[in-house]
């Protein structure tokens, strides 16, 4: 006899099989929809997507530069002057010539950078990772060997300085072997222009006053410039240890008729460690 089916019967297990199989499918991952890694080739994409985006931001932080801001506003040459740049920018913690000079802002400092009135920053903060405030008139010899090119061509007179860590007993003569910090020295074209008699070379500016709380040098002072050297009675003893550049906030000075920030007018010259 031919066995009979019952057709209803039949479809029901057909159906039952099909949807197992569904199920199951839905469980497992799919294998086409995209995840970012689900390919060789999205990962190797990814891969140098990532190393373009590191090789762009080791560009935009180059440590050539040497300014913490990542401009150099003298020595510009880079290819010239590869161990030394002049950097404007403002500090409030006193001194350059102090033993334990060292950043106090992260590196914040600088006319670009992201502490343009120096609150919280030291003159450490002007110079880039891996580099530190010049130590005086032979580490600028060695890396410049004159401070002709510290200040731009075509810089309005008296309107930049860029100090250096430099002793001096007095007389504003320089002195290796002091740990005094009679006076600021450096280069530019604003301060007291300094002699070969001073034994300075290649320095060739100075801020060294007379008088108590004072730089010494008008354009360089409140209200015509952010350099300050105050300090009490003996001040003018010691300029190095207590000056600071923060006289012009918020853009407060004037000076030839345009007005001056405390990142204005100069800072101090980095070397490389």
């Amino acid at each position: 006899m031919r066995p009979v089916f019952a057709a209803p019967a039949l479809l029901a297990l057909v159906l039952a099989a099909c949807s197992d199989w569904f199920i199951q499918r839905r469980k497992e991952p799919d294998p086409y929809r995209h995840t970012g890694v689900d390919s060789e080739g999205d990962a190797d994409a990814d891969a140098d997507t990532d190393a373009d985006a590191d090789t762009d931001a080791d560009a935009d932080a180059d440590p050539g530069v040497g300014c913490a801001d990542g401009a150099r506003e003298g020595f510009g040459d880079m290819g010239a002057y590869p161990h030394i740049a002049a950097c404007s920018g403002a500090w409030e913690q006193p001194g350059v010539t102090r033993d334990d000079l060292a950043p106090t802002c992260g590196r914040g400092g600088g006319d670009d950078g992201a502490a343009t009135d120096g609150w919280g920053c030291s003159a450490a903060d002007l110079c880039a990772e891996g580099w530190h405030v010049c130590r005086g008139h032979a580490e600028v010899a060695d890396q410049a060997g004159s401070c002709a090119d510290a200040v731009p061509t075509g810089t309005p007179d008296k309107s930049l300085f860029f100090a250096v860590y430099q002793h001096s007993q007095a007389d504003t003569v320089c002195d290796d072997g002091s740990a005094n910090g009679n006076d600021v020295f450096g280069c530019g074209n604003l301060g007291t222009a300094l002699g070969a008699e001073r034994g300075c070379a290649p320095l060739d500016r100075a801020l060294a006053s007379m008088q108590a709380d004072s730089c010494g040098f008008n354009e360089a002072e409140p209200p015509l410039g952010p350099w300050e050297c105050g300090g009490g009675d003996d001040s003018h003893y010691h300029e190095g240890e207590l000056v600071t550049k923060k006289g012009c906030p918020g853009d407060s000075c004037s000076y030839d008729g345009q007005p001056v920030g405390s990142s204005d007018k100069g800072g101090v010259l980095c070397c490389r460690d």
